[in-house]
């Protein structure tokens, strides 16, 4: 805390007979502005001019002083008159061109001048602003409501200056003086006010030791700890007359005036603001730590859950390919099917973690609307024909090809709405429309609707469907997930600025539709990875010869037997750590290398790493990161490090082997 008392502790504020000083007196008023011009103008026309134009206007009450030389004009200011503007014409008598403005504000450097120029010098007004004077009008071309909007700013601009003014000489300090021999304290206004009391000149320190529910009782310590060691440097809180706390700085010193005299000077300063300030911030660091815990913890569960459910569903797959009787396919596929469920709550509770703290930064990169569009319906496809569903699209003419968005969050959103229309939807359809509803410098907002012919929404619940941890219940069935997905959703559009809602009746349907904003783009989108294709073999006239990189013992297991029921003849190296890989790297050659991320010695990204870096003659050689980090899709970081592509943990042995295909395929 700033010591003050070097400027303060001797100030000798001065008081009314009732108490009140006259800072405070001013301080309880309004800050009083004149209503008064000086015009410094030698043309009588254009002085007349003036006072007509402005007694249109609703400042006609100003008064108007016309001096018709700068010297007359410099006159009534050496008088103290307070002008709220000074209209100047810079072609006087007595001066003239910007020699007339620089004499005034010279002189005069706290009066709003308004420069007065003519016709053919527009740009001397101009300069005249760079000058030092606020606004110019120019001689002939301003109308009454373009002075009067120029006078109210200049008054504005006065009455800002002189509450700034007052502001600063009422500053929330006060001091006092404690006369030990006495026992009379003499104190400011201020003090008095801080205390929530009214002021007096003098006080006994005595009429309140015996009160302790008076305020001045609290003055007794901090004396007494100045008397003892010379000074009081502290925060404290104080107590006003109506109960009420604050907190205050108090600064305590003791002084000899005289061999016999013993005084203490105190300052009081209220830190009220600046303290709660600070314990605002120390709560917001908490949140801001506990936040991070907690999406720490839920990336570290999510990661720690998914290795194995890689190994639960991967032993999955392969039992499922065996010969097995009815009965044991039954228990097989029911494993399968609680563990996809498992891991899509897994997503959600991470995604809604990462909404609510604000994490998201959305990539505003060209995409294409119907190849984005096609590439959900290839994944919702086979849920819909379960059903037997007619599942189908439509893009309106007006939507535009390419977009400049996130492609991927439209995605998540869309898959969430449209996942919901297919679990919801036992018979009929399910359909997807996207219009233009108004375009505007190369801006669309589209509409994006999910119709479907499912069980339907209650009217009463229309508002809650959007609410994190809401699910649809009805009497005969209950529907599995966490109820995180309209709120994934809604979260992702309400940060785009969009709208999210529905319309539904029960037994017949719903339709769920946002609108969202989207720039038009003339680039042509391209990929830097090949097309994944899911029926895409590899083609290749040798056994595929793969490095695998994994650490779980587990999931070594799942993804050697995977790969040799997919590939005969298949060469695969295990590594147990990302050092041991690097080592095998340098002494053979593959043609992909799949590799966990989090693992001893040398994780993935350092492998990686250090592989692109130090061995140019395997920069082609396809290095796919194989994790059960959810958000690795999201942040792209595997790219920075140099893995070609990521296949998330538990991995869909499909999509494991369309992978490696592409890759395998695009470098022979």
């Amino acid at each position: 805390m700033k010591d003050l008392s070097s400027n303060t502790s001797d100030v000798n504020i001065s008081a009314n007979f009732d108490g009140q000083t006259s800072m405070e007196a001013n301080a309880n008023n309004q800050v009083q502005v004149s209503n008064k011009i000086l015009l410094i103008e030698d043309n009588p026309g254009d002085a007349r001019l003036v006072e007509l134009l402005l007694m249109d206007t609703d400042l006609s009450e100003c008064e108007i002083t016309n001096a018709v030389s700068l010297a007359e004009g410099m006159g009534h200011l050496e008088k103290g008159t307070d002008y709220i503007a000074i209209l100047l014409d810079l072609t006087l008598p007595d001066s003239r061109g910007f020699e007339t403005l620089e004499q005034l504000i010279s002189k005069y450097p706290d009066n709003n001048v308004i420069v007065l120029t003519g016709l053919s010098d527009k740009s001397l007004g101009v300069n005249a602003v760079k000058a030092g004077a606020q606004d110019f009008l120019v001689k002939g071309a301003f109308e009454a409501e373009q002075l009067a909007k120029t006078l109210r700013y200049s008054i504005e601009r006065r009455s800002a200056l002189k509450r700034l003014e007052e502001t600063q000489r009422i500053a929330s300090i006060g001091n006092w003086e404690f006369d030990i021999s006495s026992g009379e304290v003499s104190a400011s206004s201020e003090v008095f006010r801080l205390f929530g009391l009214k002021p007096r000149k003098v006080i006994k320190l005595e009429e309140v030791l015996q009160d302790p529910a008076h305020p001045f009782h609290q003055f007794t310590k901090w004396h007494e700890i100045a008397r003892a060691t010379g000074i009081f440097k502290e925060d404290v809180q104080i107590k006003k007359l109506d109960g009420t706390k604050r907190y205050a700085f108090i600064q305590c010193k003791l002084k000899r005036p005289s061999q016999n005299e013993y005084h203490i000077h105190g300052i009081i300063q209220d830190v009220t603001e600046a303290k709660q300030a600070e314990e605002m911030r120390k709560a917001r660091d908490v949140a801001e730590r506990s936040a991070k815990m907690k999406e720490s913890f839920i990336a570290s569960i999510s990661h720690e859950m998914r290795t194995p459910m890689n190994a639960i569903l991967g032993m999955s797959n392969l039992v499922i390919q065996t010969e097995l009787s009815p009965e044991q396919f039954k228990y097989i596929h029911s494993i399968q099917q609680s563990s996809e469920i498992l891991l899509g709550i897994i997503n959600d509770i991470l995604e809604i973690s990462t909404l609510e703290n604000g994490k998201i930064i959305f990539d505003n990169k060209p995409f294409d609307i119907k190849t984005l569009i096609d590439n959900l319906m290839d994944v919702m496809q086979y849920k819909a024909t379960e059903k037997q569903l007619e599942f189908k699209f439509d893009i309106g003419d007006g939507v535009p090809k390419t977009l400049l968005g996130d492609k991927l969050r439209l995605n998540q959103v869309l898959y969430n709405l449209v996942g919901n229309a297919v679990k919801f939807t036992d018979s009929g359809h399910v359909y997807i429309r996207i219009s233009n509803v108004g375009t505007s410098n190369g801006v669309s907002k589209l509409r994006f609707e999910v119709e479907d012919t499912g069980i339907g929404i209650p009217e009463d619940k229309l508002n809650d469907v959007f609410g994190t941890f809401t699910r649809i219940r009805t009497k005969d069935r209950i529907f599995e997930g966490t109820g995180l997905g309209l709120s994934i959703a809604k979260n992702i559009i309400y940060q785009r600025n969009g709208n999210i809602g529905v319309t539904s009746e029960l037994g017949k349907g719903s339709v769920f539709f946002f609108e969202l904003d989207f720039e038009h783009s003339d680039a042509v989108v391209e990929t830097n990875t090949p097309m994944i294709n899911d029926t895409e073999e590899l083609n290749l006239d040798r056994p595929l010869k793969l490095l695998l990189v994994e650490d779980h013992k587990m999931n070594q297991l799942v993804a050697r037997k995977t790969l040799e029921k997919k590939y005969e003849g298949v060469n695969i190296t295990i590594a147990d750590n990302g050092q041991i890989g690097v080592d095998i790297l340098k002494e053979d050659d593959f043609d992909i290398v799949l590799m966990d991320i989090q693992m001893p010695v040398m994780d993935g990204y350092e492998a990686v790493s250090y592989v692109r870096k130090n061995m140019p003659e395997k920069n082609n050689l396809p290095i796919l990161a194989m994790t059960a980090h959810a958000h690795i899709s999201k942040d792209e970081k595997f790219k920075e490090y140099g893995f070609n592509d990521f296949v998330l943990k538990p991995f869909e042995p499909k999509q494991l082997f369309s992978k490696i295909a592409s890759y395998v395929n695009a470098n022979n």
